[in-house]
C-alpha cells in the first residue's frame, strides 16, 4: 500500500505557528519513505513527521527536511502496531512571497492475520460459544 499526501504550505507560515497535516495510514509495517521538494522551494519549506505525540522522522526532535528539487528517499522497518492509524506532517514556509508543497509518500506492508496458536484456539472457542 502507498498513501500520498501533496501538503501546500503557505507563505509565511512559521515554525512556531505550523500547519498540521494528517496523512491517514493502516495498521502495518513502514516500509520505505519519499519526500519530495519540488524545483524552487529552495530549502525554505520544511517537514517533520509525527506518529501520535512522538517525532519519528527525522529522528532528531530539533531536525527537519528541507529541500529544493530533491527526492528524500529512504528504507524503513516501522511497525505501525496501535492507534493513531495516522501520521501528522508538521510543515512551515520561511518563503515571504510563495506558497510551496512538499509531497509525502508512505509505503507500508498491511497487518498480516494472527497465526499464533493460541489466538487461532481463542477464536474458534468464541465461534463455539465457549469463550
Amino acid at each position: 500500500m502507498i498513501f500520498v499526501s501533496a501538503i501546500k504550505t503557505t507563505h509565511l507560515t512559521t515554525k512556531l505557528a505550523p500547519l498540521l497535516t494528517t496523512i491517514p495510514i493502516a495498521e502495518g509495517k513502514i516500509t520505505q519513505l519519499m519526500i519530495f521538494f519540488p524545483p524552487g522551494v529552495n530549502a525554505l519549506a520544511h517537514i517533520k513527521l509525527l506518529w501520535g505525540l512522538y517525532q519519528i522522522f527525522p529522528g532528531n526532535e530539533q531536525g527537519d527536511f528541507a529541500g529544493g528539487d530533491v527526492l528524500i528517499n529512504w528504507v524503513e522497518d516501522i511497525d505501525i502496531d496501535s492507534a493513531p492509524f495516522q501520521l501528522t506532517a508538521v510543515t512551515w514556509n520561511d518563503d515571504d512571497t510563495y506558497d510551496h508543497t512538499i509531497t509525502v509518500h508512505v509505503v507500508m506492508t498491511p497487518a498480516s492475520p494472527s497465526t499464533n496458536v493460541a489466538d487461532v484456539l481463542a477464536q474458534i472457542q468464541a465461534i463455539q460459544g465457549g469463550g
